[in-house]
């Protein structure tokens, strides 16, 4: 459901929400294109908290580059979007970087990904982060359902399948929150995700 890699049919993830059944969890499922560590997970980092903009070209063309790749798994998919930062988020907003790039690099349409100048869903104050190491699965869903209820809808999503993107998938919590918004109160039909990168988490043997 996460994108945790399992070394057995017996074990299970530890984080909370893939413990959750599917009508208590308001997404499907989230593909992470690798896993955060090593070489990307600096990349990342220099990107999202020093403003190293290249990064963002390159994290798009991985997103389109993914999606021609399973293109079986995200052919019935009516939206792409990313999940906004607020206006004022500095030293860039790096989740519209890497998507105009995306956006730019499937230049024949070949995918919904939404206009840059067009956007589906704004943020339209900064809210508190929710990254970082030792914060509490409470402190990250406070911070996620803050995230969430920032957001403003644009056009319409309703009876539409949304795939969200995102950096980095730790626990899940924006997604759900997110999700819930696109969803419960919007019209979605569905949400899933697609990151960058995922932080490992622990398994139960």
């Amino acid at each position: 459901m996460c994108s945790q890699d399992l070394s057995g049919p017996g074990e299970k993830c530890r984080n909370i929400i893939c413990q959750w059944g599917a009508r208590q969890r308001c997404f499907t499922r989230v593909d992470a294109i690798a896993m955060f560590a090593g070489a990307l997970e600096e990349a990342i980092k220099r990107f999202k908290y020093e403003g190293y903009v290249g990064w963002g070209l390159i994290f798009g063309r991985l997103i389109v580059g993914w999606l021609n790749a399973h293109e079986d798994d995200v052919d019935d998919v009516d939206l792409i979007l990313g999940n906004p930062t607020a206006l004022d988020r500095t030293p860039v907003r790096h989740i519209e970087i890497m998507m105009k790039s995306a956006y730019l690099e499937d230049g024949r349409g070949r995918w919904p990904i939404v206009a840059p100048d067009s956007p589906v869903l704004v943020k339209d104050r900064e809210t508190d982060k929710s990254a970082g190491k030792g914060k509490s699965w409470s402190i990250k869903m406070e911070a996620a359902r803050q995230h969430a209820d920032a957001l403003r809808l644009r056009q319409s999503v309703e009876g539409k399948r949304v795939l969200l993107v995102d950096d980095i998938f730790t626990t899940g919590a924006t997604f759900h929150a997110v999700g819930k918004r696109l969803t419960v109160e919007w019209g979605a039909a569905e949400v899933r995700g697609l990151v960058l990168a995922r932080v490992p988490f622990g398994i139960v043997g």
